[in-house]
Order: structure tokens, then C-alpha cells, then sequence
């Protein structure tokens, strides 16, 4: 796909169009691309696969055209490597509550490959995932299957055969160095860089977090945002500046989010306190503590633990320990009755921490353990807990008891401890005992100078579950009742007693007694009962309790009295609102007529439709279930529809309920179907409604005709509103008519005629024949024609009659039997030299027409010149391999003899395998199958009889492929390349040559491949030879019908005297810093036999595929400074020598270097000199280093030895524990 830019000058007019032209690189010729392009961009069609081309584009206007322009480099004609570009301007055109149509433009680009679809996806709103809704193949889409009143995103993306584009919009992404997720470590002081890439359509923004809150660029924290970057500086980097930072980057395609985590590295915080005094005695105690809340990003290697007298300030602290992680030390000689303090130090890679100070502690003994608890006491036990309780110690062993301890066994097993840190409490609620064992506890007492004894054991107890009566049940209420019944109801207890409820016993007293009886012989499982053999009249009061496997729950009594008579309600029925008042079905649907009777006692129900009662049947079903009062009739048919009524009568009244129910089907056949005033095209059919409409209103006629030679019925109309038609018929046929009445329901069924229909028009007596003439005279015949007459009188089975006489004679001779259908006849046995008369008529079933004559007509022979035309407009031009067909009319009398040649040839062509010639009285053929290229020229026609000669002729041109070329010769041969050249065909093909074919083989592995396809002139370069290698090579030519036969070139080898450069040595990395690097090489061995003109450096990311350029042009010298570089980003270089026969190979790449300022270590410390000095102390001062190194100080290292060593660096020892700064 070629595109430029418009000329910065129009030469003073428009610019009318633009030419294009290619050229293959072996080639020395511009062929036209296009000639009259109008936009300043093309797509170069039909190139060759593999071929390399050179394009150029001139602007041309009224007054001329400009200089080309030509590509730079060469472009390779390949497949696309690239996916398409995203699709523009995606909008919503319409939107539904479920639905959505989308619309959008071409992407600019197709990647090189037709763009195959478009893939359209959809994103819910809060949602991450996009969901892919489906791939169309034009730029509109209708998007289905959303959910109402949710909000969502939509994008598309394009694909060609090699990928999918980019979407229109696209959600951000982030890159930032593995290394900064997996977790960047620095010193304490050291400036923090935390880059990140992004990107995303449009550019998204960046935000970062920490610990939940938004960072600005302000104070401590430096941002700088770029259009695909965010970089995050921290200087003079502190312990608080470890944690995770989120950078979010979001547009309106969505957001992402990337977690970066930093540890800053520095000296441990102060152990945690207090310290804990485990032992004291006059010679040492023991001491613990925890450790550190922050071990300063790296574990702690060590405590230096270091005691100090009280009563002596000015002594320094004395090491104890200095080695082991363990948080316990046995701080040892103390003076019995010394007041010491104690300080902890934590020490990590970095340094030593803050210390933490115990208490002043006096070097003597504390404390005792306590005395054993009292012996624990059991209560409130279940299946699997019980809760404990026991007396304190008598002696606490001069400390408070800290917590209790306890313990349990199963009978004669071991002791297990219950409660893992010590209760404070004199009670604990021991659970996770196993129901059905039986246990033991005992307790000890703790303080900080230890454990007691056990307690006594206690008195062994059962973990059993604690069972008693459940509860009363819950609100007993009065449902329904009669003269003998009553129905109560009442829901479940609150309590089961801790057994499951069995069921439920009712009793009841009747009114006048204190007696409770009874009601139940069976537990009753569910929260209702009807209470039978009630006695009417009678006031009864009921109860309910409730039972489990421990016994009868105290009773709940029903509030009101019973009363047992029964509850008269005169009867009422009400119509379902599915089929109130009208009820329409489809014939073969249900029948559903649905009601709903009150009435006590329950009513007696009767059916009846018209004024009828409803029998049972197959298809009828009663249902009374009451309430509930349902009439089913299954499998409805027409004869269903009426007037239906349910009646309901008790000893209280009766009431009565209608429905009118409609079943719709088809309508019945139509009546009355009449035939009339038919004619040889039409006839009226018409007819009268069916008696039944269906059920509702007939909305069209179906009308059908049909021969009775046929099956099928043709459609003459669906749709009729009236009750008539005018059928079109085709004349002489008979028809069969039916008619079918349609309603919504459908069609219903047809009536037919009974006896066909004939179409034609009532028969009269045909025309008289017209032109009739005598065509041709012989020596003794006449051939006479005519047409038929314009009225054929209605019928078309017409004939003819003609007869014939000598002028002289009176009577006319019929000249055949019966009548002839022809309108023409030979009549023959004519005396030569005679005058004769003839007439004709015409004869159909209503008669005879009047007669036609001719005039007198003289018999004798006829002689006409001949005559020939040859069927064919221009020359004849065909391919190889198809056939010559030359037909000739010819005329002349008496019948010519025909002969075919060819050329200038007096030879005649005769018939063979493959010429064919076919003769007759007015034609002459002839057929050459196969045509060859030879088979060209001139084909002549001659024709002859007594009355003269005639002749004509076609040029016959046949079209193959071009013959071979000639002279092939090969010269200017160096080491990648050599000059072809030779002489047309002398056979063209019939045809223009186009092009020319070149390929080469060589001759080790015997594999011909093209070079060029495209080669319009008889000479040619051909490049990319190896050097050494032996080449033939052979040209064909190739016109409009294919190529010709090819010529084979003399074996050739590819070599001169020069050569590229060789490779240079691996390149070398002189100078680091975080966005540049200077980059060294030495020259190659071997430059090749020409001088090397400059180098060519090339660069990638260590993990990268590809090497991109670093210089354009060559540059002379052999170092560079590359910039431009990412920070922390890790680059390899590799170098192209480059002289005056083309780019040598590339050198071995570098190792890879991390862009990052150098670091190196400080320089020495000056102006070192004594401040004080004691007689076990001196004090030191220095003054800071010139150099730091490129990062900062973290601390230094003081060395002594004693004055007089013999050798410069014999016997320094490190003063200071750590490299304190």
C-alpha cells in the first residue's frame, strides 16, 4: 500500500491525477501501476511473491508532469505481517431494553490483508471481563441478549488473516520491570525510582496510592507524568517508605491497576519491653524480651545483650552477648546485692538497632511457685461439657498467681491439658467432651516464678444430656366446625424437653363436667386434628399437649367453647375470571370452565349446556372438589360451542352461573360453485358462504384450478374477498375449479366442480389462407407455400386443402388425401412446358373457407448464377486446441458443386481425422478440431454450376503460446549478480508478448526457481547469487496465451575480486549511566578489498526479538553514544562494518547492561586525627569522603594495631561491632 504526500507546489493549476510505476530490481525497466491515480495513495496489485520492487509516483496537471519520486529501498513483495488497524468512530444508531444496534467505520489500514470481520464485544458496567458478542463481516452490527436497565460499554476490533487490531478503544495496560512486583530492595538514603509504562486508546492517566491513600507530587514524593509513562521518585528513601505502591492508569475504556512493592533497608527498631525478668540470684539472672517490631527489612543476625552497675555511671556497658537470635540471655557475674540494668540491642546486615533498658534489678532471689489450687468441682453438665470450679492456693509464692492451668483424663488414662494460655479465673467451661464417657479434672496455679503442684483429683462425672418434658404447644385455634365435628389446629412447642417431640394428644370436657377425656388413640404426628362423634347441640371445650419420650407436656387449652350444630350458607357461585362471561378455544384445546361454590352443607352441582343437561363421556369430566366446581371437555370441536350454565342447590337455596363458550376452527366447504361464460381465456367461477363461519368471521377465498391430466392444483387466488372471480385460462385446455372459504383459524375444506371446463370460443368457419405463392419451379414439379388465414374461426384444429389443373382443362384434381396441416406442399408429376393453375383453402370443424388461386404458372427448368456468403462478421481468432467453423450459405441452380482450400493452394481439403465438411443444397461446413498454430490463413469457398462460378473467403487466426527465444547470452558476472540477455521469438504466438520469465537453478541442487516474472524488455539483471556457487539459467516468453518453451543458459560461477567487510569484534560498553550508554568496537579482520566507509550500530532489549537501528547513516569512527535509554532497562549492542560492496555481517552481540548510574566504592576518609584520648579510650575524628561512589554512606569501619608491625597491613583489628555512620 503506497501512499505520499501532495507537492508542496501545484505548478499554478489542480492536480489532475497521480502515475505510478514499479520496477523489479532486476530489471532496467519502469512498468505503469497505474496511470491516472487520483488520491495520493495506491495498492500495488499483482506483484510476485519474493520479488523485490523499486516504486516511483509523479503529480501531473494541465501543463504537464513532475519528476518521479522514488522508494528509498526495495520492498519485498511478501504476505502482510501486520493485523489491521482499529476500526473509527463507533456509535450507537438505536437501542432497545435488551437490545443494540452499532455502527462504525473501515479502519484506515487492512494491514496488508483484507480485513476478514470485526470482531464486537460488550463489557457490563463494574464489570472487568469484555464478553465477545460475535464476528460480522460489515461495519453494523445488531447486539442481542443484554439485561434491561444495566449500562454497558461496547468496542469493536478488526481481523485479517494475520490478527486482530487494536479496539477503537482500549482499555489500559501497564508494563513495569518484573523486578519491581516481585519487590525492590534499597538501602536507608537511597533515592527510590519506580517507572511504569502504559498504554491504551485514548492515553490514559496515572494515579498512585499508598496505604490507601493518593500520593501527590509534593514533599517527600516526585511524579512525572509523560504521554506513555509514570515515574514515582522517592529521595533520601527512609524505613517508612516500605510498603506497596498502586499506580492505577484509567480512560474510559476501563482501568488497571499494578502493585509495586519496596523494601527499604535500615538498622532494627528497639526490641519490644518490657524486659522480662525470668530468674534473679546473686550470681546471674535471666532475662527475656521479643523481638523487634520492625527487623529493618532483613532478619535480625544477632542481639548484643550488655549489662551496667547502677552505682556506676561512668563505666562503659559491658558485652554480655553479642551472638545467637534467641530472645533469653543468662546475664552471668553479678555481685550478690549489686543494683544492674540490662539494654538489648538488635543487629541486623545494616547495623545495631536502638537498645531497650530493663528495670534496675538487685542480683538476690524473688519468688516461689504458688501452692496447689483446691480439688475442682463439677456442675451444669451436658453430653459434651461441664464447667468447673475450684479454691485458690493458700501461698501465692510471694508473686501473683499469672493464670491456672487445667487438665482432664478419661478413667485410668493419661492427662491431657485443656485450655492452652492459663485462665485468669477461678471457673472454666471445659468443652469437646464425648457423650457417654466419664472424666477427671485437676487444676495447677501459675506465677512468674513457676507451676504449682496439682490439685486434688475430682469427683469422676458422666458427660450425659440433661432430658425433661417439653413444653405446652403454641396457639390452638378453632378452624372450622359442624354438628358432629370440629377442626383445630396449633403450632409446635418452643421446647422439646431435649428429646424429639413424639406427637401431640387432644382431650376435650364437655359442658357441665370437670372430666377431661381423651380424644385420641394415636398419637397425633402433624399441628391439626379433626375431633369426630360430636353430639349436637352440645358446648365442648378442647386442649392439647404435646409428647416426647419422658412424658405429656403441661396442656394448652383452646380459649372459646365449641358449640356442635351446623352452619347453613345458602349456596353462591362465582365464574373463574379465566372464563367469565365468554370463553373462546381452538378446536382440539381443553375446555376448561372453572367455578368456585360456597355453601354449607356442600351443594348439589348440575351441568347443562343450551338448557341441556351434559352427559358423561369420553371427552367430559366433572370435577367438584369444594370449593372448587370444574367441567372438562377435552378435544373441543365446533359442535362444543353454546351456551353453558352450572346450577348449585343445598337445603339453604340455590344459585346458578353462565358462560358462553366459543371453539373456533375452520370454516365449513363453501356452497353452490358455478362455471359460467367461459371462453379460450377466462370463464367466471363463483359461489355462496359455508353455513358455518368457524366460529368467526371468514377474512379470504382460496381458489384452485387444475387439468384433468393432472395432480396438483394451481393457485389462482388466496386472498378473495368477494364471492366471484374472472379465471384466466389457456386456450384449448380443460380445467377442474374448487373453492375453499379461509378464516384465522385457517383453511377450511374445498368444494369442487363435478364436470371440467373446455376453453375455447364457440366455432365458426376459418379465413381464407393469405400470400399464397409459387415458391419454386423445377422441370416437372412446383413448390407452393402460404400462411395461415388471420381467423381461424375459434378453433385451432384447422387444415387444408389443395388442388391443381391444366389451364385448358375445367376440373380441379385434389393433389392428397384427407387435409394437410403444412402451409406448404410439393406438387410434382407436372408435364414440363405446361401451364398449370393451383388453389388452396382452409377446413376446420364449422367448414370450409373460400378458395385462393394462382395465376397461370408455366412448368420448365430454372438457371441461377451462384451465390455464397460466409457467416462470419471479421477474422475468425480462436486458441490453440479449440475448433475452426467456417458455414457458408450458398444459392444457384440447378444445385452447385462445392470445394474447400486453403491459402493459395489448389489442393482441396478433403474429409480426415480431423477435418470434417457437411454439404447441402444451400450450405456447405466445415470443422477443424484441434486447432493448431499452422492451422492459420486463408480458408476459400468455390461454388459451380452451368450457369457460372462463385468464391469466398475467412482469415483464420489461431492464438498459442509464443515460441522460444534465442541467443541467450550472459555477461557482466560478479559476485551476487550477472547480466542476461537475447532475441525475440520469431513466433510471437498470434499475440503481443507481455513479459519475459527468468529462473535460475543451481546446478548442485537442481532446483529451478523464477527470479522475475515481470521482465518486458530482452535483457535483465540477476542479483542475490552466492559467491562460488555455479548457476544455468533459462528465459521463456509469455504472451497473452501463456509461456512459451524455455532456453537454458551455459553453466556460470559467481565471483570477483571484492567482497563485503567481515564482521567487527564484539562491541564494548565504556560508559554507563541511566538514560545513555558509550558503546566501542575495532575494526574487522578482512574489509573485503575496499575500504570500509562507516558502521552501522544496532540495539535491543536483553529479552527483545528484534534489533533496531541506532544510526540511520554510517557513521566513520568506532565509538557512539547511544541515548535515549529507559532506566533499569538491560540493552546488547552489535556492530556492521560497511564499505563500497555493501553492508558486511554483524559482530557477536554484547553482554547486557542494566541503564543505570555507575556505583563505586567511596573514597578514603581524610584529616583523620585524635580528639581524646584516656587511659583505656581514645576518641577519633575524620572528615567526610571527597566521593561517596554514587550512593550514599552508610557507615564506617575503625582498625587499630600496635605501633611497630613490621609490614604495612599486618595486624589491623576492627574496633567497631558494626559500620555505623
Amino acid at each position: 500500500y503506497l501512499t505520499w504526500k501532495v507537492p508542496e507546489d501545484n505548478g499554478g493549476a489542480v492536480i489532475s491525477h497521480y502515475i505510478v510505476e514499479k520496477k523489479d530490481v532486476a530489471s532496467a525497466h519502469w512498468v505503469p501501476v497505474s496511470a491516472s491515480n487520483k488520491k495520493p495513495s495506491l495498492m500495488a496489485m499483482y506483484l510476485m511473491e519474493g520479488i523485490q520492487y523499486l516504486f516511483r509516483v509523479a503529480a501531473e496537471n494541465q501543463f504537464g508532469r513532475s519528476d518521479f519520486v522514488v522508494t528509498k529501498t526495495p520492498i519485498k513483495a511478501i504476505d502482510p505481517l501486520y493485523p489491521p488497524g482499529p476500526p473509527k468512530n463507533l456509535h450507537h444508531t438505536d437501542a432497545d431494553k435488551t437490545e443494540v444496534w452499532l455502527e462504525w467505520e473501515w479502519p484506515d489500514r487492512t494491514g496488508g490483508s483484507d480485513i476478514t470481520g470485526f470482531i464486537v464485544e460488550h463489557q457490563e458496567d463494574g464489570q472487568t471481563d469484555w464478553v465477545t458478542f460475535k464476528t460480522v463481516d460489515n461495519n453494523r452490527s445488531h447486539v442481542t441478549g443484554l439485561v434491561e436497565g444495566k449500562t454497558y460499554r461496547f468496542r469493536v476490533k478488526a481481523q485479517n488473516k494475520i490478527g486482530v487490531s487494536r479496539p477503537d478503544t482500549m482499555p489500559p495496560t501497564i508494563d513495569v520491570d518484573v523486578k519491581l512486583i516481585e519487590g525492590l530492595v534499597v538501602k536507608a538514603g537511597t533515592t527510590i525510582v519506580l517507572p511504569a509504562k502504559m498504554t491504551g486508546i485514548p492515553t490514559p492517566t496515572a494515579k498512585w496510592m499508598s496505604d490507601g491513600k493518593e500520593i501527590m507530587s509534593e514533599g517527600h514524593y516526585s511524579i512525572e507524568s509523560t504521554g506513555s509513562s509514570s515515574v514515582l521518585s522517592i529521595p533520601e528513601s527512609v524505613r517508612g517508605d516500605t510498603g506497596e505502591y498502586l499506580i492505577t492508569v484509567s480512560n474510559p475504556a476501563g482501568s488497571k491497576t499494578a502493585a509495586l512493592h519496596v523494601t527499604v533497608l535500615d538498622v532494627p527498631s528497639a526490641p519490644i519491653g518490657p524486659v522480662n525478668i525470668l530468674e534473679v540470684t546473686p550470681d546471674f539472672m535471666m532475662i527475656q524480651w521479643r523481638a523487634p517490631k520492625d527487623d529493618g527489612g532483613t532478619p535480625v543476625t544477632n542481639y548484643v545483650v550488655e549489662k551496667k552497675d547502677v552505682k556506676k555511671p561512668w563505666e562503659p556497658w559491658s558485652v554480655v552477648s553479642s551472638s545467637g537470635t534467641s530472645t533469653k540471655a543468662k546475664v552471668s557475674r553479678l555481685e550478690k546485692g549489686r543494683e544492674y540494668i540490662i539494654r538489648i540491642r538488635a543487629e541486623n546486615k545494616i547495623g545495631i538497632g536502638a537498645g531497650l533498658e530493663s528495670p534496675p534489678t538487685i542480683a538476690k532471689h524473688m519468688f516461689n511457685p504458688p501452692s496447689s489450687p483446691g480439688p475442682p468441682e463439677c456442675s451444669d453438665i451436658t453430653e459434651n461439657a461441664v464447667t468447673l470450679e475450684w479454691a485458690l492456693p493458700e501461698n501465692d509464692g510471694g508473686s501473683p498467681i499469672s493464670g491456672y492451668v487445667i487438665e482432664r483424663r478419661e478413667m485410668t488414662g493419661k492427662w491431657i491439658r485443656v485450655n492452652k494460655t492459663p485462665v485468669l479465673d477461678l471457673r472454666y467451661r471445659v468443652s469437646g467432651l464425648f457423650e457417654g464417657n466419664s472424666y477427671e479434672f485437676r487444676v495447677f496455679a501459675e506465677n512468674i516464678g513457676g507451676i504449682s503442684g496439682p490439685s486434688p483429683i475430682s469427683d469422676p462425672m458422666k458427660a450425659t444430656r440433661a432430658l425433661t418434658k417439653p413444653g405446652p404447644p403454641g396457639s390452638p385455634k378453632l378452624k372450622d366446625w359442624s354438628k358432629s365435628y370440629a377442626d383445630i389446629c396449633w403450632i409446635k412447642p418452643t421446647r422439646d424437653g431435649g428429646s424429639p417431640i413424639l406427637g401431640y394428644v387432644v382431650e376435650a370436657q364437655k359442658s357441665g363436667s370437670a372430666q377431661w377425656d381423651k380424644i385420641n388413640k394415636d398419637i397425633i404426628k402433624i399441628c391439626a386434628y379433626r375431633v369426630p362423634g360430636l353430639m349436637e347441640g352440645m358446648e365442648y371445650r378442647f386442649r392439647i399437649r404435646a409428647t416426647n419420650k419422658i412424658g405429656d407436656s403441661e396442656p394448652r387449652e383452646l380459649t372459646e367453647t365449641v358449640l356442635a350444630k351446623d352452619i347453613l350458607v345458602p349456596p353462591e357461585v362465582v365464574v373463574d375470571v379465566s372464563c367469565r362471561d365468554s370463553l373462546s378455544v381452538r378446536a382440539g384445546q381443553i375446555i376448561s370452565l372453572i367455578t368456585r361454590v360456597k355453601g354449607r352443607p356442600d351443594p348439589e352441582i348440575t351441568w347443562t349446556k343450551d338448557a341441556r343437561a351434559i352427559g358423561r363421556d369420553k371427552r367430559t369430566e366433572v370435577n367438584n372438589n369444594y370449593p372448587l366446581c370444574e367441567l372438562v371437555i377435552s378435544d373441543a370441536v365446533r359442535a362444543d360451542y353454546g351456551k353453558y350454565a352450572i346450577s348449585a342447590k343445598n337445603s339453604s337455596g340455590q344459585a346458578q352461573a353462565t358462560i358462553i363458550v366459543n371453539v373456533l376452527d375452520v370454516p365449513g366447504p363453501c356452497q353452490n360453485l358455478k362455471v359460467a361464460y367461459v371462453t379460450r381465456s377466462s370463464c367466471m367461477v363463483s359461489w355462496e358462504n359455508p353455513e358455518d363461519y368457524g366460529g368467526t368471521e371468514i377474512t379470504q377465498y382460496r381458489v384452485e384450478c387444475r387439468q384433468p391430466s393432472q395432480r396438483g392444483w394451481t393457485i389462482l387466488s388466496s386472498d378473495l374477498t368477494k364471492r366471484q372471480m374472472k379465471a384466466p385460462l389457456t386456450e384449448g385446455c380443460e380445467y377442474f375449479f374448487r373453492v375453499s372459504a379461509e378464516n384465522k383459524i385457517g383453511s377450511g375444506p374445498s368444494i369442487e366442480s363435478k364436470t371440467a371446463v373446455l376453453a375455447v370460443d364457440p366455432i365458426e368457419k376459418p379465413g381464407e389462407p393469405i400470400d399464397f405463392h409459387i415458391a419454386e419451379i423445377g422441370k416437372t414439379f412446383c413448390f407452393i407455400k402460404w400462411k395461415k388465414p388471420d381467423y381461424d374461426g375459434g378453433s385451432r384444429a384447422i387444415g387444408y386443402h389443395v388442388e391443381k389443373k391444366p389451364k385448358e382443362a375445367e376440373d380441379w384434381e385434389r393433389l392428397h388425401k384427407g387435409a394437410i396441416k403444412e402451409t406448404y406442399f410439393m406438387a410434382d408429376r407436372c408435364v414440363e412446358n405446361q401451364v398449370y393453375q393451383f388453389r388452396v383453402q382452409t377446413k376446420n370443424e364449422g367448414g370450409e373457407s373460400n378458395w385462393v388461386t394462382t395465376d397461370d404458372v408455366l412448368v420448365k427448368e430454372q438457371l441461377v448464377e451462384p451465390e455464397i456468403k460466409i457467416k462470419l462478421d471479421s477474422n475468425l481468432v480462436l486458441k490453440a486446441g479449440d475448433s475452426i467453423a467456417i458455414e457458408a450459405t450458398i444459392k444457384g441452380k440447378p444445385q452447385c458443386d462445392v470445394k474447400w482450400t486453403k491459402d493459395d493452394s489448389t489442393k482441396e481439403i478433403r474429409k480426415g481425422l480431423r477435418h470434417k465438411l457437411e454439404s447441402g443444397a444451400d450450405f456447405s461446413k466445415l470443422l477443424v478440431t484441434g486447432a493448431r498454430r499452422t492451422d492459420s490463413g486463408k480458408y476459400v469457398i468455390t461454388a459451380s454450376n452451368i450457369a457460372g462460378t462463385c468464391s469466398a473467403d475467412a482469415k483464420v487466426i489461431v492464438l498459442d503460446r509464443p515460441g522460444p527465444i534465442s541467443d541467450l547470452k550472459v555477461s557482466g558476472i560478479t559476485t551476487d549478480r550477472c547480466h542476461l540477455t537475447w532475441e525475440v521469438p520469431e513466433d510471437d504466438g498470434g499475440c503481443e508478448i507481455y513479459n519475459y520469465i527468468i529462473e535460475k537453478c543451481e546446478t548442485k541442487r537442481g532446483v529451478w526457481s523464477v527470479h522475475s516474472n515481470a521482465v518486458i524488455t530482452n535483457k535483465a539483471n540477476v542479483t542475490r547469487l552466492i559467491e562460488g556457487n555455479e548457476y544455468i539459467f533459462r528465459v521463456r516468453a509469455e504472451n497473452k496465451m501463456g509461456p512459451g518453451p524455455a532456453v537454458q543458459s551455459e553453466a556460470i560461477v559467481a565471483g570477483t575480486q571484492f567482497n563485503v567487510p567481515g564482521a567487527p569484534d564484539t562491541p564494548e560498553i565504556t560508559k554507563i549511566a541511566k538514560e545513555e550508554m558509550s558503546v566501542e568496537w575495532s575494526e574487522p579482520d578482512r574489509d573485503g578489498g575496499k575500504p570500509i566507509t562507516g558502521y552501522l550500530l544496532e540495539k535491543k532489549e536483553e529479552h527483545a526479538v528484534r534489533w533496531s537501528p541506532v544510526n540511520k547513516d554510517a557513521i566513520p569512527g568506532n565509538r557512539l553514544t547511544v541515548t535515549g535509554l529507559l532506566p533499569l532497562h538491560e540493552y546488547q549492542y552489535r556492530v556492521k562494518a560497511v564499505n563500497e560492496i555493501g553492508v558486511g555481517a554483524a559482530s557477536k552481540p554484547s553482554r547486557a547492561i542494566t541503564a543505570k548510574d555507575a556505583i563505586e566504592p567511596p573514597a578514603p576518609p581524610t584529616n583523620m586525627k585524635v580528639l581524646d584520648s584516656t587511659k583505656s579510650t581514645i576518641s577519633l575524628g575524620w572528615t567526610k569522603p571527597v566521593s561517596d561512589g554514587g550512593v550514599p554512606l552508610i557507615g564506617y569501619v575503625v582498625e587499630i594495631r600496635v605501633k611497630g608491625m613490621a609490614k604495612k597491613d599486618e595486624g589491623w583489628k576492627r574496633c567497631n561491632v558494626a559500620a555505623q555512620l
